[in-house]
């Protein structure tokens, strides 16, 4: 599910520079995509579940955001460049909700509230595909992607998961 099928059905997408970062090393997730998180909750009904922060394995660039919604899903990407649209070479991480999808594989990981998850590394052939992470929770498919995620990534996306469904709907 890496960004295609939701990229076609999103509705609305907003790309503008974002200032969230909240050290050199971070970003503040809900500041970065304030807009576009208002903007999937006015068009669709999947809850928007989020981490509060996104550490980075080096120094964070200048951020890009763009997402959108529909009824039954929502995507959310942050790039290293204006009008990215997932490509390898400015891709730094994505979020995606989808109401009744299945994760992509058995599952090789529990959540600290007990959700089932699947986690894939970073794997390199021609180019390099990002860390991914995919929950289920209350019916809805979470898939995270991580580009530079620090060295620890399975545990750190496990983590910020398990704080993201803590906290609730954002």
């Amino acid at each position: 599910m890496r960004r295609g099928v939701l990229i076609c059905a999103i509705a609305l997408v907003v790309a503008l520079p974002a200032f969230g970062a909240t050290s050199s090393n971070s970003v503040n997730v809900l500041t970065v995509f304030k807009r576009e998180i208002a903007a999937i909750k006015a068009h669709s009904k999947v809850p928007v579940i989020l981490p509060a922060t996104l550490p980075f394995a080096g120094k964070v660039p200048k951020v890009y955001t763009a997402g959108g919604g529909t009824t039954k899903a929502w995507s959310l990407e942050l790039d290293g460049a204006p009008r990215c649209g997932g490509a390898d070479a400015c891709f730094l991480a994505s979020f995606e909700a989808l109401r009744g999808g299945k994760l992509p594989g058995r599952p090789n990981l529990r959540l600290a509230g007990g959700q089932p998850a699947f986690y894939k590394g970073i794997t390199c052939g021609a180019s390099c595909s990002p860390a991914s992470l995919w929950f289920v929770y209350k019916g809805v498919l979470y898939s995270w992607q991580h580009k530079d995620a620090p060295r620890n990534t399975k545990s750190v996306l496990a983590r910020l998961a398990a704080q993201a469904i803590a906290a609730g709907p954002r």
